[in-house]
């Protein structure tokens, strides 16, 4: 019993040693095991890093290094002036597809090389693994010149064709620049890239591949694209925005007579411009054009079918595009399926241009649509490539001369001799001639009064809107 009253004390104190030991070595196992994470952790981090700096193919500097480099340099200093260049390889973003992924990082990777070595820019990198940008910086204004000067420099720096896989292959570029201030800086990334994106589909376009970012090309973009936007809403919503003038065309032996009306779009939105500025943006817009020009002639079959509207034959203005439609046939149709009667009225206006069948659908669409009692004019003959061709084919039933004839004519000896020319032309051929741009009294005495020549001008009445009987306003 005194043996372990004694030892008592000896047992738990061991017992709390074997303890601390066993939690020390715990707390040793932990750190280990923390410091393990820790390094792993950073290891991870670093990776991360470097995965959110540098492409992960070719380990080229990105977007995000070009920013955080940029950004700190402006941090820096005070009233920096930058100039950015954006290279596109091949004229083309879809350039490297054409290469497998080793030989197109390899291209990245030397091109990227040269100008390092070559240009003493402050800041290269890629932009979307496949655009070259560079940035320079100074203290001072970038004047137009000296950005140009750099654009020829980096043409003259960058390889002209380069050996691929045994091959030596042409290599084309388009570089898009543009200044960049401080002022810029504190605006939207967004709006910057924005403005650079716009650049470098500019710089695509451009013959020798070049372009200086300037305000004005991007809001007149900014304008086109909301005009093109509108145009489609309005055409979707039924055409409700849009109203039909006229331009009446008169005998030449009688000019108080109307032969036929030229059929003109107004459109009601006028902070989008007349028609001389959306007509040109619509006939970028071969889909958009198309749709225009079903809406106007369902318009022009709605009110001449109207029998308290006293209208003579109508002209609308087609485009190629719209005749080379497939459908364009079985559309005008279908709009006069309910007035056949109609047909004979209407006259669609083509304007001229070399290559006039080449397009599918073209030669089937109109001389179907001639069968169903329709007639067709050549419109602004002779403003470019006159295509004699066409007239020997019988395909057209009236040739209207471009206004620039008319205004000539009374100066020039060529217009002249080309207006008495087309005169005896068409009376000998058997088709009509439209004589437009009549705006001078003094005109009449050199034009023809012929049984086969019509006259359209402000001399006998500006456009007007589509309503009632057609009048002649003097």
């Amino acid at each position: 019993m005194e043996f372990l009253s004694i030892s008592g004390p000896f047992i738990i104190f061991g017992l709390l040693a074997t303890l601390c030991i066993v939690l020390a070595h715990r707390v040793i196992r932990e750190k280990e095991t923390t410091s393990f994470f820790m390094q792993r952790l950073k290891r991870e981090q670093q990776k991360q890093k470097a995965k959110h700096f540098f492409c992960e193919e070719n380990k080229l500097p990105n977007i995000n290094y070009i920013q955080d480099k940029f950004c700190k340099i402006y941090e820096r200093k005070e009233n920096i002036q930058s100039v950015i260049h954006i290279i596109c390889v091949g004229r083309t973003p879809d350039y490297y597809r054409f290469f497998d992924q080793r030989t197109a990082n390899a291209i990245k990777s030397e091109l990227h090389n040269t100008l390092s070595k070559t240009l003493s820019s402050s800041i290269i990198g890629l932009f979307e693994d496949k655009y070259i940008v560079l940035i320079f910086t100074k203290n001072s204004v970038w004047q137009h010149e000296q950005i140009l000067e750099q654009q020829q420099l980096l043409k003259r720096t960058l390889p002209s064709e380069k050996p691929i896989k045994g091959k030596v292959l042409p290599f084309e570029y388009a570089i898009a620049s543009m200044d960049i201030s401080s002022r810029d800086l504190h605006q939207s990334k967004d709006r910057i890239f924005r403005r650079i994106a716009f650049g470098v589909s500019q710089s695509l376009k451009q013959a020798d591949g070049l372009y200086i970012y300037r305000d004005k090309d991007y809001s007149l973009n900014l304008m086109k694209r909301a005009t093109i936007h509108a145009l489609h809403q309005d055409v979707r919503q039924g055409g409700d925005q849009f109203e039909l003038y006229h331009q009446p065309i008169c005998y030449s032996l009688n000019t108080s007579q109307v032969y036929a009306a030229e059929v003109l779009l107004r459109w009601k939105r006028s902070e989008y411009g007349g028609p001389g500025v959306f007509m040109p943006l619509v006939a970028q817009e071969p889909p958009l054009h198309y749709s225009l020009t079903l809406m106007i002639i369902k318009k022009v079959v709605s009110f001449i079918s109207n029998p308290e509207h006293n209208f003579p034959d109508i002209s609308i203005n087609i485009s190629n595009s719209d005749l080379s439609m497939m459908d364009f046939y079985a559309d005008v149709m279908s709009a006069t399926e309910n007035f056949p009667e109609l047909r004979s009225k209407i006259i669609f206006e083509i304007v001229e241009y070399c290559d006039f069948f080449e397009r599918k659908h073209t030669r089937d669409n109109l001389l179907a649509l001639k069968q169903a009692g329709f007639r067709f004019a050549i419109d602004d003959f002779g403003s470019g490539y006159s295509n004699f061709a066409l007239l020997s084919k019988k395909y057209f039933d009236f040739i209207k001369l471009d206004k620039s004839l008319v205004k000539d004519s009374e100066t020039n000896v060529t217009a002249s001799e080309t207006l008495k020319f087309m005169v005896k032309l068409c009376e000998r051929i058997g088709v009509g001639l439209i004589i437009e741009g009549v705006e001078e009294a003094s005109q009449m005495k050199f034009l023809p009064k012929k049984s086969h020549v019509y006259l359209q001008g402000y001399l006998f009445s500006r456009p007007k809107r589509m309503k009632g009987d057609l009048t002649l306003n003097g």
